[in-house]
């Protein structure tokens, strides 16, 4: 533990270092060196997205560490199951590789320790055999919650977000009781590798049930909000957003990648819903449903918030100090919204500025502490995902109201979008910034 611990400090206390450090020299003079760089950077890279990391920061993994080592020719293009890098030697020799990804899950400690990596092996530059020993040693010592702990988290989304959507105090925990089977069913699925179709139908069909059947026997009077505050562990938000952010950004193909991937889970969850609600109401008949959401004050609805981020945050994998201060993401931007709102602005632009708001709380973490800003805007976007308009964009498809479905998703997909080019603006901002601050420091 002691030696764990003395590598972590070791690894993050270099990775800030921005003093040159002269490049390792090619002993045999051919193209293994080039191989074996290609192949190291290719690897962090896939361990990078593994854990979840946005396209733009495998790229960048895989062409920043390549160029540290004074090859100036070198290419990436990454989507969210395929790695295709390459880079050319001095004698014009043209190298390539591609590595396939089977499977991934959004891991914030991984994304923050290998970025870290990243850095120090550009900073540092060691031979390849040590850069290896580095990779390994940091793919052990990557953290992860046990299970206990995963099904607390997918306790507290589900009670958190029950409130935070309307709920009273037995909604909550029923919703809380649903997101636990949820994340046991998560859990079960994965061990049988079963596809996302298959997962989202499965869990959302044990969701509906449920939550319908808790309704039925006393546990709670409003069905619907048992459903939305589970819901969220498994409506793909973060997802949506990214695809839209990716699209908006330029990395077109990896972005409608990710639409796809959206629109089968919206597939899956519209049909695994709605036969575990048709299944549930046809043993309990009597089942309130459309019953109005209580309205909640402001500081009650980000307390809810903060526990449902909590429980994102653990589900996660999110580690160390900076959980307060990515926690705290939260507590600004649900009062941002709803008072940009409040004052009259339309939805989008109030979800936009909000959006706006966490991306640029993230940015200036992220160079405060020299971490990715991917944890702290995780965080700050839980609150703002629209749980409800997707859950209610689906129950209009059950139910066979096209039109209110139509206008429902407009709307959610609306919010989605100005959410993407919320963060978009503020950290393309950031990034132009450190572009020209870069360039300054060269000229000097």
């Amino acid at each position: 533990m002691k030696n764990r611990k003395k590598h972590n400090k070791a690894l993050f206390k270099t990775a800030g270092r921005t003093d040159p450090a002269p490049v390792t020299v090619r002993a045999d003079g051919g193209d293994s060196f080039y191989e074996e760089l290609l192949e190291f950077a290719v690897s962090l890279a896939n361990k990078l997205q593994t854990c979840g990391a946005e396209t733009y920061r495998v790229e960048e993994t895989i062409t920043r560490v390549i160029e540290a080592y004074g090859v100036e020719r070198a290419d990436a293009f990454v989507i969210p199951n395929c790695i295709m890098a390459s880079l050319e030697t001095d004698e014009g020799r043209l190298l390539t590789k591609i590595r396939r990804l089977k499977g991934s899950e959004t891991m914030l400690d991984g994304i923050e320790r290998y970025s870290a990596l990243c850095r120090r092996i550009c900073a540092e530059k060691p031979d390849m055999q040590e850069a290896r020993r580095l990779l390994r040693e940091t793919e052990k010592n990557v953290c992860h919650y046990s299970l206990p702990v995963y099904y607390f988290a997918a306790f507290l989304i589900g009670a958190g977000f029950g409130i935070f959507f309307g709920g009273g105090i037995l909604e909550a925990l029923a919703a809380g009781v649903c997101g636990a089977a949820i994340g046991v069913s998560l859990k079960f699925m994965g061990k049988l590798n079963a596809n996302t179709f298959f997962t989202s139908f499965v869990c959302s069909f044990i969701l509906g049930f449920l939550a319908n059947a808790a309704t039925a026997i006393g546990f709670g009077k409003n069905a619907d909000i048992t459903t939305i505050g589970a819901i969220m562990l498994l409506v793909p938000g973060f997802l949506f957003t990214n695809s839209l952010r990716d699209v908006i950004y330029g990395d077109t193909m990896s972005g409608l990648n990710r639409l796809v991937q959206v629109l089968i889970i919206a597939v899956a969850l519209v049909f695994g819903t709605s036969a575990g609600v048709s299944l549930a109401r046809q043993i309990f008949p009597a089942i309130a449903a459309g019953l109005l959401p209580i309205e909640h004050p402001l500081w009650v609805q980000c307390i809810a918030g903060l526990f449902g981020t909590l429980g994102f945050g653990l589900m996660f994998n999110l580690h160390g100090k900076g959980i307060p201060l990515a926690l705290l993401g939260s507590l600004i931007s649900w009062p941002v919204c709803v008072i940009c709102m409040r004052l009259g602005l339309p939805e989008p632009i109030a979800y936009l500025i909000a959006a706006a708001t966490s991306s640029f709380y993230a940015e200036i973490m992220a160079r405060i502490r020299k971490f990715p800003a991917t944890s702290y805007l995780l965080c700050a976007l839980v609150p703002l995902i629209p749980g409800s308009g997707i859950y209610y964009t689906m129950d209009f498809f059950r139910r066979g109201m096209l039109t209110d479905a139509y206008a429902k998703g407009r709307a959610t997909a609306a919010i989605a979008g100005a959410m993407a080019i919320g963060v978009l603006l503020v950290s393309t901002g950031f990034r132009m910034w450190s572009v020209w601050k870069n360039h300054r420091r060269k000229k000097a």
